[in-house]
Protein backbone atom coordinates (compact mmCIF):
# COMPACT_ATOMS: atom_id res chain seq x y z
CA UNK A 1 0.00 0.00 0.00
CA UNK A 2 1.09 3.24 -0.69
CA UNK A 3 1.44 5.97 2.26
CA UNK A 4 -1.09 8.32 0.44
CA UNK A 5 -3.78 5.62 1.04
CA UNK A 6 -2.76 5.14 5.07
CA UNK A 7 -2.54 8.89 5.49
CA UNK A 8 -6.39 8.73 3.92
CA UNK A 9 -7.41 5.98 6.00
CA UNK A 10 -5.31 7.96 9.00
CA UNK A 11 -7.43 11.04 8.75
CA UNK A 12 -10.61 9.04 8.41
CA UNK A 13 -9.80 7.15 11.43
CA UNK A 14 -9.06 10.59 13.43
CA UNK A 15 -12.63 12.38 12.11
CA UNK A 16 -14.89 9.07 13.10
CA UNK A 17 -12.49 8.21 16.23
CA UNK A 18 -11.99 4.80 14.97
CA UNK A 19 -9.21 2.52 16.95
CA UNK A 20 -5.65 2.42 15.89
CA UNK A 21 -5.36 0.11 12.64
CA UNK A 22 -3.27 -3.01 12.19
CA UNK A 23 0.39 -2.30 11.51
CA UNK A 24 0.48 -3.03 8.54
CA UNK A 25 -2.94 -3.35 7.26
CA UNK A 26 -3.47 -6.78 6.73
CA UNK A 27 -5.16 -5.45 3.09
CA UNK A 28 -5.96 -2.42 0.68
CA UNK A 29 -9.11 -2.99 2.12
CA UNK A 30 -11.17 -1.27 4.84
CA UNK A 31 -14.50 -1.41 6.05
CA UNK A 32 -16.55 1.14 8.17
CA UNK A 33 -19.86 -0.05 9.65
CA UNK A 34 -22.56 2.54 9.82
CA UNK A 35 -25.16 3.18 12.26
CA UNK A 36 -27.80 1.61 10.54
CA UNK A 37 -25.95 -1.35 9.45
CA UNK A 38 -24.28 -1.22 6.29
CA UNK A 39 -20.96 -1.25 5.59
CA UNK A 40 -19.14 0.79 3.78
CA UNK A 41 -15.96 -0.72 1.92
CA UNK A 42 -12.92 1.16 1.00
CA UNK A 43 -10.55 -0.38 -1.55
CA UNK A 44 -7.45 1.07 -2.66
CA UNK A 45 -6.47 -0.27 -6.30
CA UNK A 46 -2.75 0.61 -6.91
CA UNK A 47 -2.30 -0.89 -10.59
CA UNK A 48 -5.00 1.79 -11.42
CA UNK A 49 -4.17 4.57 -8.17
CA UNK A 50 -7.77 5.00 -7.95
CA UNK A 51 -9.84 4.82 -4.63
CA UNK A 52 -13.22 2.67 -4.73
CA UNK A 53 -15.88 2.68 -2.17
CA UNK A 54 -18.64 -0.04 -2.39
CA UNK A 55 -21.81 -0.65 -0.28
CA UNK A 56 -24.25 -3.45 -0.51
CA UNK A 57 -27.72 -1.45 -0.19
CA UNK A 58 -29.78 -4.90 0.23
CA UNK A 59 -32.05 -7.42 -1.34
CA UNK A 60 -35.42 -6.77 -2.94
CA UNK A 61 -38.15 -9.20 -3.53
CA UNK A 62 -37.89 -10.88 -6.80
CA UNK A 63 -41.90 -9.89 -7.35
CA UNK A 64 -40.95 -6.51 -7.47
CA UNK A 65 -37.69 -6.95 -9.67
CA UNK A 66 -38.46 -4.54 -12.56
CA UNK A 67 -39.64 -1.85 -10.26
CA UNK A 68 -36.36 -1.83 -8.74
CA UNK A 69 -34.58 -2.22 -11.87
CA UNK A 70 -36.42 0.95 -13.51
CA UNK A 71 -36.03 2.89 -10.66
CA UNK A 72 -32.23 2.28 -10.67
CA UNK A 73 -31.98 2.70 -14.02
CA UNK A 74 -33.93 6.34 -13.78
CA UNK A 75 -31.52 7.09 -10.63
CA UNK A 76 -28.24 6.61 -12.48
CA UNK A 77 -28.89 8.58 -15.47
CA UNK A 78 -26.66 11.09 -15.65
CA UNK A 79 -26.33 10.42 -11.53
CA UNK A 80 -29.82 11.81 -10.86
CA UNK A 81 -30.01 10.26 -7.97
CA UNK A 82 -26.67 8.78 -6.77
CA UNK A 83 -24.69 11.81 -6.15
CA UNK A 84 -21.91 10.37 -8.04
CA UNK A 85 -22.30 6.72 -7.37
CA UNK A 86 -23.35 3.94 -9.63
CA UNK A 87 -26.17 2.26 -8.15
CA UNK A 88 -25.99 -2.05 -9.61
CA UNK A 89 -27.51 -5.21 -8.93
CA UNK A 90 -26.64 -8.84 -9.07
CA UNK A 91 -29.97 -10.51 -9.97
CA UNK A 92 -29.35 -13.53 -9.54
CA UNK A 93 -28.58 -12.48 -5.59
CA UNK A 94 -31.64 -10.09 -5.89
CA UNK A 95 -29.14 -7.16 -4.23
CA UNK A 96 -28.05 -3.47 -5.31
CA UNK A 97 -25.09 -2.22 -4.45
CA UNK A 98 -23.85 1.45 -4.72
CA UNK A 99 -20.05 1.75 -5.82
CA UNK A 100 -17.79 5.18 -6.40
CA UNK A 101 -14.92 5.44 -7.73
CA UNK A 102 -11.88 8.14 -8.03
CA UNK A 103 -8.15 8.81 -8.64
CA UNK A 104 -6.34 9.43 -5.23
CA UNK A 105 -4.52 12.47 -6.28
CA UNK A 106 -7.85 14.19 -5.46
CA UNK A 107 -7.18 13.69 -1.99
CA UNK A 108 -3.73 14.25 -1.82
CA UNK A 109 -1.75 17.69 -0.68
CA UNK A 110 -4.07 19.32 1.52
CA UNK A 111 -7.48 17.36 -0.04
CA UNK A 112 -7.93 15.06 2.73
CA UNK A 113 -10.66 16.65 4.26
CA UNK A 114 -12.46 15.81 0.87
CA UNK A 115 -12.00 12.25 1.11
CA UNK A 116 -13.96 12.59 4.43
CA UNK A 117 -16.23 13.99 3.47
CA UNK A 118 -16.67 12.06 0.28
CA UNK A 119 -17.14 9.14 3.08
CA UNK A 120 -19.61 10.74 4.84
CA UNK A 121 -21.82 11.74 1.08
CA UNK A 122 -21.32 8.25 0.33
CA UNK A 123 -22.90 6.66 3.39
CA UNK A 124 -25.37 9.04 3.44
CA UNK A 125 -26.60 8.02 -0.42
CA UNK A 126 -26.01 4.60 0.51
CA UNK A 127 -28.47 5.17 3.62
CA UNK A 128 -30.96 6.98 1.67
CA UNK A 129 -30.98 3.74 -0.81
CA UNK A 130 -31.07 1.33 1.95
CA UNK A 131 -34.00 2.83 3.17
CA UNK A 132 -35.66 3.48 -0.71
CA UNK A 133 -35.04 -0.31 -1.88
CA UNK A 134 -36.68 -1.18 1.33
CA UNK A 135 -40.12 0.59 -0.20
CA UNK A 136 -39.72 -0.34 -3.48
CA UNK A 137 -39.02 -4.10 -2.46
CA UNK A 138 -42.61 -3.63 -0.21
CA UNK A 139 -44.14 -2.08 -3.22
CA UNK A 140 -44.12 1.47 -0.94
CA UNK A 141 -42.19 2.98 -2.45
CA UNK A 142 -42.40 6.33 -4.83
CA UNK A 143 -41.64 5.37 -8.90
CA UNK A 144 -39.05 6.64 -10.33
CA UNK A 145 -40.73 8.69 -13.85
Amino acid sequence: MTDPYINLLEVLRSHYQLPAFPDPLPSTQFHLELKDGLTITIDWHPETEMIELFSTIGTYNPEREAQVMKTLMHANYLWAATAGGTLSARPELKTIYLAYQAPIVAFVEGREEDFVNLVGKFGAVASDWKVLLKELSEGAGLAAS
